[in-house]
């Protein structure tokens, strides 16, 4: 049995992409960004009918403009609730999105419904927020965990859609059941458990993204880096084996700001600086001590000095890697960061696209989608990278949002929903979902 859905806060299709695997048949697209529709609408669906713009005129009046649906998804935007709390059921959430997912899980009842936020939505500052939605949920009849899903897609295996990327977000999960038996489940744990695979290792990224696009069609390359990047690459390079060759052992853990690589009575540290800041001046002053023979042999011979201010402090974050051409690379306001070649960082500051030193180039737009999960057929048509590399920041991603939805399902169906009992889950693998609490309530 296939099921319908509705995409609310759709970006360009994260959500649908994961669904659409499972028999999800689209009937209520809504995404306010035009460009984002654009791109959504040329590689998912293109009926004008089911897309729509702002669900806030659609969901604020007499009636909710929403057809019926099975399953509702949205990522939605994160914002507080009013402080005064006074208000009862679905109006305590007014003027906040979450109203208006509220008004259409309110009248239109979806079976399932899944959302997806950021990770501080259950940091200290939101977490009473979040407490708020799931009495919302419940409120309704749905059967929902007090405790949130966070996961990333660098915590799951390939097989399930993982990649090397580290994106922690935070999913919610409902399940329509009457209000009686919705809270016979208050207790349940989260829908999947914090790094739920014992068995992933470490991912190698550049292995993952040879293999994806050894038969890709549509790889859209990228500049290459310019040259006063490539110069303070080769200069941090040598800098690297120098101090290996010389000390023995990988760079220190602290960063490196050579403004303090001088004479210590040449520089006063104010007493308003922060105790944290102190320890890295005074250490990066040691370092330099040990170091400032063959520092200076250095500095001269690749016109240090010449550098732009962010290119002249560095942060070693591979370990035992021994060439930065092998490793992640991010050129940072704050210093250039070397990572070991594991996973990217999430898809978010534009700023900061990750450098491949193998490649000796940024991270191409191609690349990025499939490290969101995006099939290698998406496509953003003549759109510029810029643009691109923001919706797929904002995205769902693939993988992530099908393990959770597969979660979803086998929750309602171990809770013996008659909607999840009828679905076909033939595309599923619910056998191997690591289920929250299986063993302990099921």
């Amino acid at each position: 049995m296939s099921f319908t859905f509705i995409d609310l806060f759709a970006g360009i299709g994260g959500f649908h992409a994961a669904l659409k695997k499972f028999g999800g048949n689209a009937v209520f697209v809504s995404e306010i960004d035009r460009a984002a529709k654009i791109v959504y609408e040329n590689n998912w669906i293109k009926d004008d009918l089911i897309i729509s713009g702002d669900i806030k005129p659609l969901t604020e009046g007499d009636a909710v403009l929403v057809p019926k649906h099975n399953v509702l998804t949205g990522g939605f935007p994160c914002q507080p609730f009013s402080k005064s709390g006074n208000q009862k059921g679905v109006n305590e959430a007014r003027g906040t999105l979450f109203f208006n997912i509220l008004k259409v899980i309110e009248s239109k009842k979806p079976e399932l419904v899944l959302l997806e936020n950021v990770r501080n939505l259950v940091g200290p500052k939101h977490i009473s927020d979040y407490k708020k939605m799931v009495k919302l949920l419940r409120q309704l009849g749905y059967v929902v965990s007090a405790e949130p899903t966070i996961i990333s897609p660098h915590e799951i295996p390939e097989k399930f859609g993982g990649t090397p990327q580290h994106r922690e977000r935070v999913f919610i999960g409902a399940i329509k059941m009457d209000t009686i038996n919705s809270k016979l489940y208050d207790n349940l744990g989260p829908l999947i458990e914090r790094k739920p695979f014992s068995e992933i290792g470490e991912w190698d990224l550049q292995d993952f993204l040879d293999r994806k696009l050894l038969t890709s069609k549509n790889i859209r390359e990228t500049k290459s880096l310019n040259k006063s990047q490539l110069q303070a690459l080769a200069a941090w390079n040598e800098f690297l084996k120098t101090y290996r060759k010389i000390n023995r052992q990988n760079l220190p853990g602290f960063p490196l700001w050579s403004e303090f690589w001088q004479q210590r009575s040449n520089f006063v540290i104010s007493r308003s600086t922060p105790a944290w800041k102190k320890i890295f001046i005074e250490n990066n002053n040691t370092f330099y001590t040990a170091n400032k023979k063959w520092i200076n042999d250095w500095k001269k011979e690749y016109e240090f000095e010449s550098f732009i201010p962010s290119y002249k402090k560095f942060e070693w974050q591979a370990r035992d890697e021994k060439d930065i051409y092998k490793c992640l690379i991010q050129f940072r306001p704050s210093g250039i960061r070397v990572k070991n070649p594991s996973y990217v960082p999430a898809f978010v500051a534009l700023t900061q696209t990750p450098i491949l030193g193998w490649k000796k180039r940024p991270l191409n737009i191609s690349e990025a989608k499939l490290l969101q999960g995006f099939p290698d057929t998406f496509n953003f048509g003549d759109q510029n990278d810029t643009a691109s590399f923001k919706q797929i920041g904002n995205a769902v991603h693939v993988g992530v949002a099908s393990l959770v939805f597969q979660a979803l399902v086998k929750r309602a169906i171990r809770i013996r929903q008659p909607w999840a009992l009828s679905l076909d889950t033939s595309e599923f693998s619910l056998g191997d979902v690591p289920l929250g609490d299986d063993g302990a309530l099921f």
